[in-house]
């Protein structure tokens, strides 16, 4: 096994623990938390789906299309369940509506991208949610309330490397092995940095009563 097989695997089985860990607490917590919980569970479904077709020899490529739909969608409402605005709330699920639609249309015109990386698809489902992960630093760089921001920082560095690496396409081999390695390392960073984030803030259920964002939640 390689150094990159043994931090992918690495990243995997902190993946499993921690949707362990967050599915234990989701009845006590937020919506935020339980839709948080869900992206979990539905990225380590599709992560194991993939090392079996890889080892069985199988095109996986059709399954990034539904982690970066997927990954989308409950992010989009992670951040709209945190935020306390009506307009900025109807505003990321105005953009959510739209990027699906632009990435209906792109499929239907061009069927045959469903198995291999969509760049289109990629932007459109990674870029809005830098930029929420981004306002949501500057909305806690004052705020006493911390939650949610280790997750938040590692999602944040993460997307932002797997987006150049898919974005960069056609860069000189030894500069795309670089970002592959960054990309495998940052993604072990920000399962680690979703552990900590339930350990220091969900782990105990004294945080109940404080981990309702919204009245309405």
């Amino acid at each position: 096994m390689s150094f990159f097989d043994l931090i992918s695997f690495i990243g995997i089985f902190v993946l499993i623990i921690n949707t362990y860990f967050y599915f234990k607490s989701y009845l006590n917590y937020s919506i935020a938390f339980k839709v948080f919980s869900i992206y979990l569970f539905l990225t380590l479904l599709i992560q194991i789906s993939s090392s079996v077709l890889f080892q069985l020899g199988i095109n996986n490529l059709y399954l990034s299309h539904f982690y970066f739909i997927s990954q989308f969608i409950l992010l989009s409402f992670f951040y709209s369940s945190l935020e306390k605005k009506n307009s900025v709330k109807k505003g990321i699920k105005y953009i959510l509506l739209i990027g699906l639609i632009f990435i209906s249309i792109y499929y239907t015109k061009d069927p045959e991208t469903y198995y291999k990386f969509n760049i289109f698809e990629i932007i459109v489902t990674s870029i809005p949610l830098i930029i929420y992960s981004f306002l949501f630093f500057l909305k806690r760089i004052d705020n006493e309330d911390k939650k949610f921001i280790y997750i938040n920082s590692g999602l944040f560095l993460y997307l932002s490397c797997s987006t150049l690496l898919f974005v960069a396409g056609n860069i000189k081999s030894s500069l795309k092995e670089v970002l592959w390695y960054s990309n495998v390392s940052l993604y072990l960073v920000y399962q680690i940095l979703i552990f900590i984030e339930w350990y220091k803030n969900f782990k105990s259920k004294k945080n109940i009563k404080n981990s309702t964002f919204i009245k309405h939640e």
